[in-house]
């Protein structure tokens, strides 16, 4: 017998009331675990039936926890898919579950009913109104309102706040009719487009979706206005008038003004849900540009919201000639609560703050729509009010100092806020296990905690300011100051994207479009030309980009970001030919490594109407990954006929990455940006991933100058961890256990391609690193050799980084000196000597190094089979000669000496030859002809 199975039993055998409220808890955990954990409940045999049966059978007046939870349980059910919805509803489980709703209550009769009996009628009350707004956002129970209506008047006026003071009800009373006022936001978002004569909804909606009606709106619209004129509640009127910070603190410490935030909210959402309906989704209902006409209701909400003091008015030409502009309005009161210590008072402020911010947006957008023409009744503007004049010129434009100063909390508060999402990758992505990835053990709590919550609902707030300050406007001077802002705004963009999670896809859409906006794309270019120019030892970019090519960079990139990260994971095809990369000779078939996530192809689904409410950690990508904005180099081309649009997201994405690497190295060193923050070494794979499919990046000498500007870029960030004594390029580690096979497939397509290409070298040469982990060295280096491609590297001096961390410290991994050994004795450094190349350099330092320095100890069996080695190879190949001489009186460029140390040297390197010959006499006797040809070469010197 399963759980669910045994579940059901206990609740038939009518356990007591506290045993009933943990099995439904129990439930409500396993619901909630997945829409398929979901789906197993509903599939239970009579499970949901004992369930409803035990809460109608039951006193029907009497409420009970374990009531209070069968509705958050239906709810959760009805949220997880919208057949299940359905089926509540056309079975008559809705409306059995609601009844209380019905019920008319006066308000006396509520209060009078006691404090423990108003608790539990707010909770009953409100997890009935969330499983009908469930039933409303599938499209169903939507013409229920006529008949809920008359019960949900108490709820929806203002009440009587002197009589829920003194019974201590207030916040039970805000938790309803919060709740009554996010059901009408979801039927006002089932209303149909304002301006269509047939008045039908046109969204796409099935056949069983209902829509509500227009002329219900008006109503509603003057119920929430009679609680945005805040002045006359008596709480929220001390915080409209606070003078200071500290009588501030002492009115918020009532417990009831944090649930009267929430409701302001809610009720905000819904006037910004009805305006949206108004807005048009396109300009083809736009008659010769302008509405056909403006309702009543838009500039009666804009005018209450500037008569009751929610918006400042110090943004005003005639604010400082007014004493009773900027004394205070609840737009500034918002601004410092969110920064207050309380996190529930803190998120629920910056809530209201996004609500008000919309609300005020689309009253501007639609008297902009309605009055696009110049004023010509300038006469008739010069008699309206102060307010009727903030309503025509822009309502967020009265208040743009509070704005702004609210912009720049905002974009430190992304800045840096985006550091609490790596304590949840405590146990990987999701956590230890389906369904408890939820913080557990995570410092600082994990995703569903208040902490990240916070910086949630900040960052959804700066995406509505981000309409009123765009990254890059039009006005921006590139001025010292200016920069600054804007690289800071692009920062905070990014620290964004990474905050938001599942059900934030809509709003990571909106920052892709933010930031691969013209403007933003022309700073970024702005910034590189710039930073190339000025700094030393780099090439200034030839190109210049026309408008046109910013449009196509723009729509490359957004279309790139927004299908690889917002599109549902897809199961990878089996069949091999639809694996492969993209090459010009793909022999080897399936080359891709299975778990680097940035190479795992995607397609978009078909756009369907959501059958579910709820987001799985499965099957989706948010929250991003730390090195998301490493996918245009790293996502591989999966067929041919996608090599051109590969080409172009590559090209795109070099750009984009040498423009934030840029600008994140302008910033203070302490300021920890979430670009700096990605290892290095998924940086330097993404660039290696880029050239896997070919040469083809290359033929544009633009894209060389980008891509070689990047690898100096990630060059100068290894010579500044040069004194860490730490291996930082753990590939292996990092990117894939198999990176060996990685490796092999960018060195074979380097030796078939590149004829030596310097940047495509300079990039393969970045793996003989010394910070690189030693079998990702060795593999890189038997690839180079098997491949006989040792001699294509460039001259070591032209890799990327400084040559020290190449040198140093000498090699002492057994492995790698007998593989430079053996391509020596090979002869697959033969080329490379002649070349100047940096495999030669290498070998010839670290075996030279080695035997005649640093060796001592246990390791010197290791020097004397290796001398040995090298000397049967002189011995049978006499134009090994000169290398050997090479070796024998090879020094550092930083450390040569003058001629005579130099002869001691060398000196002493034959004895330690003579020494590792032990006594092989044929070994000593070609010890004795190098030292015949060095004693000869420096007569001839001399």
């Amino acid at each position: 017998m399963g759980i669910l199975q045994r579940v059901q039993y206990l609740l038939e055998t009518e356990p007591s009331a506290a045993l009933e409220e943990c099995l439904i808890s129990i439930l409500i955990a396993i619901a909630r675990h997945s829409p398929t954990c979901a789906d197993a409940i509903m599939k239970c045999q009579r499970l949901v039936q004992t369930i409803i049966n035990r809460f109608t059978s039951k006193e029907q007046m009497e409420i009970s926890i374990s009531k209070i939870k069968s509705v958050a349980l239906l709810r959760i059910l009805a949220r997880s898919d919208k057949e299940n919805c359905l089926d509540f509803v056309k079975t008559g489980i809705f409306q059995k579950m609601i009844w209380q709703l019905y019920r008319y209550t006066s308000f006396d009769q509520w209060v009078k009913s006691g404090k423990e009996a108003c608790k539990l009628s707010s909770a009953l009350l409100v997890e009935q109104l969330r499983l009908w707004k469930v039933c409303v956002q599938h499209g169903y129970c939507v013409s229920y309102f006529a008949d809920l209506f008359p019960a949900l008047c108490i709820w929806l006026n203002v009440p009587a706040f002197g009589k829920m003071i003194e019974n201590s009800v207030l916040s039970e009373y805000a938790a309803i009719a919060k709740e009554a006022y996010l059901v009408l936001g979801a039927l006002t978002r089932r209303l149909p487009i304002f301006y269509s004569h047939m008045q039908q909804l046109d969204r796409g909606t099935t056949e069983e979706a209902e829509n509500w009606c227009w002329a219900h709106v008006g109503p509603m619209i003057d119920s929430a206005l009679e609680w945005i004129r805040l002045k006359k509640i008596p709480l929220l009127s001390r915080l409209i008038e606070w003078q200071n910070e500290e009588k501030l603190n002492g009115d918020i410490q009532d417990s009831a003004v944090t649930p009267l935030l929430w409701l302001i909210s809610s009720i905000m959402d819904m006037l910004s849900a009805v305006l949206e309906a108004v807005i048009p989704e396109d300009n083809a209902e736009l008659r010769h540009g302008s509405l056909p006409w403006l309702p009543d209701f838009v500039p009666k909400i804009g005018l209450e919201i500037l008569k009751n003091g929610l918006m400042s008015f110090s943004g005003l030409v005639s604010a400082s000639h007014d004493s009773s502009a900027g004394s205070g309005s609840f737009l500034e009161c918002l601004c410092y609560l969110r920064k207050i210590n309380g996190r529930e008072t803190s998120i629920a402020s910056s809530s209201c703050l996004q609500g008000l911010l919309r609300v005020a947006w689309c009253v501007d957008k639609l008297i902009l729509l309605a009055n696009n023409e110049p004023r010509d009744l300038f006469a008739k503007y010069q008699s309206f009010t102060r307010e009727e004049k903030t309503l025509a010129d822009g309502i967020l434009h009265s208040s743009l100092p509070e704005l702004r100063t609210l912009m720049t909390s905002l974009v430190e508060s992304n800045g840096s806020k985006w550091r609490h999402m790596k304590s949840i990758e405590t146990f990987g992505r999701g956590g230890p296990a389906p369904g408890i990835g939820v913080g557990w053990g995570a410092p600082g709590g994990g995703f569903w905690s208040k902490h990240i919550l916070s910086a949630q609902v900040d960052a959804r707030l700066f995406i509505y300011l981000l309409d009123v300050f765009p990254i890059v406007s039009v006005k921006d001077q590139f001025t010292t100051e200016g920069m600054n802002s804007i690289i800071q705004k692009i920062n905070s963009v990014m620290g964004a994207c990474l905050l938001l999670g599942p059900m934030d896809s809509s709003a990571v859409d909106k920052l892709l479009d933010f930031l691969f906006q013209v403007p933003t794309l022309k700073y970024i270019d702005f910034s590189i030309r710039q930073f190339l120019t000025l700094k030393q030892g780099y090439q200034a970019l030839e190109r210049v980009y026309e408008e046109e090519d910013y449009l196509l960079l723009s729509d490359v990139l957004a279309s790139h970001f927004k299908k690889r990260w917002l599109s549902a994971k897809q199961k990878r095809k089996s069949a091999a030919g639809d694996e492969h990369v993209c090459r010009k000779n793909p022999k080897k078939g399936n080359i891709l490594l299975d778990t680097i996530p940035e190479e795992i192809s995607t397609s978009n689904l078909a756009s369907q109407e959501p059958k579910c409410l709820v987001a799985e950690w499965a099957h989706q990508r948010l929250h991003l990954p730390l090195h998301w904005f490493l996918s245009p180099l790293s996502l591989l081309c999966s067929t041919s006929h996608e090599t051109l649009d590969f080409l172009k997201v590559a090209k795109g994405g070099l750009f984009f990455l040498l423009g934030i690497e840029l600008m994140s190295t302008s910033l203070p060193a302490e300021l920890r940006t979430s670009v700096r923050n990605v290892p290095i070494v998924w940086k330097l794979h993404a660039l290696s991933a880029t050239l896997l499919s070919g040469m083809d990046i290359f033929e544009e000498e633009n894209s060389r100058d980008l891509y070689k500007a990047l690898q100096d870029v990630y060059g100068q960030l290894l010579d500044r961890e040069e004194k860490v004594d730490a291996k930082k390029l753990k590939f292996k580690t990092d990117i894939h256990e198999n990176y060996s096979t990685f490796i092999d497939n960018l060195v074979e397509q380097f030796a078939a391609v590149s004829y030596g290409d310097m940047i495509f070298g300079r990039q393969v040469g970045v793996y003989l690193h010394h910070f690189v982990e030693d079998p990702v060295r060795l593999a890189a280096w038997n690839a180079l050799s098997n491949a006989c491609a040792l001699e294509l590297l460039p001259p070591l001096e032209k890799c990327i980084a400084a040559t020290c961390g190449y040198l140093e410290p000498v090699e002492d991994d057994e492995r790698m000196l007998e593989a430079y050994c053996k391509s020596w004795v090979s002869g697959a450094l033969d080329k490379a000597a002649s070349r100047g190349s940096a495999s030669f350099t290498l070998a010839l330092h670290h075996l030279s190094s080695f035997i005649f320095q640093t060796c001592s100890g246990n390791m010197l069996p290791l020097r004397n089979k290796l001398a040995k080695s090298l000397l049967r190879d002189y011995s049978r190949k006499k134009q090994h000669e000169s290398l050997f001489v090479n070796l024998l009186e090879y020094q550092r460029p930083d450390t040569r000496s003058e001629m005579p140390q130099h002869s001691c040297n060398v000196v002493n390197r034959l004895q330690i030859l003579k020494e590792a010959c032990e006594g092989n006499s044929s070994l000593l006797s070609e010890v004795e002809k190098l030292s015949s040809v060095i004693i000869r070469k420096q007569h001839v010197g001399s």
